[in-house]
């Protein structure tokens, strides 16, 4: 194992040789005659495989989940805990931690003991290798503490990671996937704690917590029903004026499949309906698709109401597009933000408010991609966005647009992609089908680009290729230094963005996005610099890849991406030190990691 951050190896390809030669001199004379030639030498031996265990630099071990489960929720708070989740660990885990509490169901918890605003240079960890090792959460420092867990008693009645239709008393199911975490100050200097729970219908739970974290008071699970409810609560961040966004990672890249029985997921939209009260044979009302898909702010007027988890509001972001959001960014000018695509052939968006801390109205934007020139290997090749205007609007007239979809199962009211063609020819005066004609459109607004996002984008010319597009993230605080005193370079000046897989759509041969994909599944995490654009606002014009995960071992059984390097990366948080955390939501590895990062780059 390499422990130096700057330390690095060479490694020899297999079977190479080194071949050494002699110079031989001599005096003038005449050349001699040829001599005959010798026998052929004897082959050489194969050379040892490479290094596998080689640790790229700047990458280092700090925590390893219970078997089964994903790391979910890093959150920094401002007091320097770190907020880790996990997510669907194996039932049959049975070590118990120091307070007596096993891994065999969904966990929200902290590490105490380490700030890590000021976290310093730390000791990486190894790979755990024995069933209590791996059957725990083991970390490089500080002290893993549960602070709830799946099923766990709550003070409104319900149970933790409960699920409950909309009437606000049915149970639809108890789920075992908490996923984001975000810490809002509660005023007598403890937190009010917010975590997803990854499921469908989605949720989102409230605890809150004494300021040594000794003390947990876990309050409720919150009703969603005043915006129909939620769907699939993934990733998500704080925003700057204090609130939660909370990601709706919608699985129906196909609308139509919203209506059609035989799509693999149809028991979602099921589950909608049963949320809603609708009837289960298909013979009444339905869940109307365009209700979910948005980030939804946990809050309204930039605040959250702390005296009562059950006064909470809620407000669904349509503005910033309906597609399978993983996670939004808001950057330090207040308007930008940046909202990654989590699917197969999915989309980079950005949007910008009209007015600062207000998101209620502004323009949509989708990332055109051109790649470095003759460059397929993932770890150099620079990818350059140019950013495609799709539509400008406001909550209000998407909000009009979306009832227009209310109906029955019958009805199967929705967008069409002819519909979506129409729109995207009037709109650039181009054929885009290659018919002949230009087409007109029966829409008197945009609406395409705000509830079918992703074909929108992808209609209008950016770049649909993207592959398993997770947390995008950067530093608040930094970047707002950044911003503000105009710094011209630092770690404070980059987003990163985690890309679980750069396989498929983005190592097919085929459009904008042409990478090598034989590590393809193991992921890769971008860095891209902020800028100020000419409008003013925050940007970004490249995604460079700041590591690779890899190499893959596909006749492996377990392990297939190598354990000494990152693998699926999802969840990420940028310390104030510009180093990141990268948490790992992969098969591919038997106890998922999270990794420190030093960007040897920067």
């Amino acid at each position: 194992m390499i422990s130096s951050l700057k330390q690095k190896s060479i490694i020899l390809p297999f079977g190479t040789v080194l071949l050494g030669s002699a110079l031989l001199l001599g005096g003038c004379a005449d050349d001699g005659s040829n001599g005959t030639d010798g026998a052929a030498g004897a082959a050489g031996t194969n050379g040892t495989n490479g290094i596998t265990n080689y640790i790229p630099v700047g990458l280092k071990r700090l925590a390893t989940a219970p078997v089964g489960a994903e790391f979910t929720g890093l959150f920094l708070n401002t007091d320097g805990a770190l907020f880790l989740n996990v997510q669907h660990p194996s039932d049959s885990n049975a070590t118990a931690d120091n307070d007596g509490k096993t891994f065999d169901k969904g966990t929200v918890g902290v590490i105490t003991g380490k700030n890590f605003n000021t976290l310093g240079d730390i000791a990486a960890m190894e790979m755990p290798i024995t069933t209590a090792d791996k059957e725990v959460v083991m970390t490089a420092v500080g002290q893993y503490k549960i602070l709830v867990q799946q099923a766990d008693a709550l003070a409104d009645g319900n149970t933790m990671g409960d699920i409950l239709a909309g009437d606000g008393t049915t149970l639809i199911k108890n789920s075992n996937d908490p996923d984001f975490n975000a810490a809002v100050p509660d005023g007598s200097g403890g937190y009010y704690l917010y975590s997803n729970w990854e499921d469908r219908p989605g949720s989102m739970s409230r605890i809150n917590i004494s300021s040594d974290y000794s003390t947990v008071t876990a309050e409720g699970m919150l009703d969603f029903s005043s915006v129909d409810g939620t769907w699939v609560n993934c990733f998500g961040t704080l925003s700057p004026w204090g609130t939660p966004l909370s990601a709706e990672e919608l699985y129906f890249d196909n609308t139509a499949d919203w209506f059609d029985p035989d799509y693999s997921y149809f028991s979602n939209a099921e589950a909608i309906a049963e949320y809603k009260g609708y009837p289960l044979d298909r013979s009444g009302n339905w869940g109307n698709p365009y209700d979910y898909g948005y980030i939804v702010e946990v809050g309204i007027n930039g605040t959250v109401d702390t005296a009562d988890e059950s006064n909470v509001e809620f407000n669904k972001l349509e503005a910033m597009g309906r597609f399978s959001h993983e996670n939004a960014v808001v950057m330090p000018d207040r308007r930008t933000v940046f909202l990654s695509d989590d699917g197969t052939g999915v989309v980079f968006f950005k949007f910008v408010a009209d007015v600062a801390d207000d998101m209620s109205a502004g323009t949509l934007y989708a990332a055109k991609i051109a790649q470095a020139n003759g460059v397929s290997d993932p770890a150099e090749a620079t990818l350059g966005i140019q950013w495609v205007e799709l539509a400008h609007g406001t909550e209000a007239s998407i909000e009009a647009a979306i009832a227009e979809y209310d109906g029955t199962f019958a009805d199967a009211k929705q967008i069409t992609d002819q519909q979506i063609n129409d729109w995207a020819e009037a709109k650039t005066d181009t054929d885009i089908d290659g018919d002949g004609n230009v087409a007109t459109t029966t829409f008197t607004d945009d609406r395409p680009a705000f509830l079918e996002s992703r074909k929108a984008a992808v209609a209008l010319g950016a770049t649909g290729e993207f592959r398993k597009m997770e947390g995008v993230n950067i530093n608040f605080g930094l970047a707002n230094t950044w911003w503000n005193t105009g710094a011209a370079d630092g770690a404070q000046a980059y987003m990163y963005m985690a890309m679980s897989s750069f396989d498929k759509t983005m190592s097919d041969g085929e459009g904008d996005i042409q990478l090598d994909g034989t590590h393809g599944k193991c992921g890769v995490v971008y860095r891209m610099k902020l800028a100020k654009n000419a409008n003013g606002l925050v940007d970004v014009n490249a995604m460079v890849p700041a590591i690779v995960g890899g190499p893959y071992y596909g006749d492996r059984t377990v392990n297939q991406c190598n354990i000494n390097n990152i693998s699926n990366p999802d969840n990420l948080v940028i310390l104030d030190d510009g180093r990141v955390l990268i948490g790992e939501d992969t098969g591919k590895h038997e106890n998922n990691v999270v990794w420190l990062f030093e960007d040897p780059a920067l």
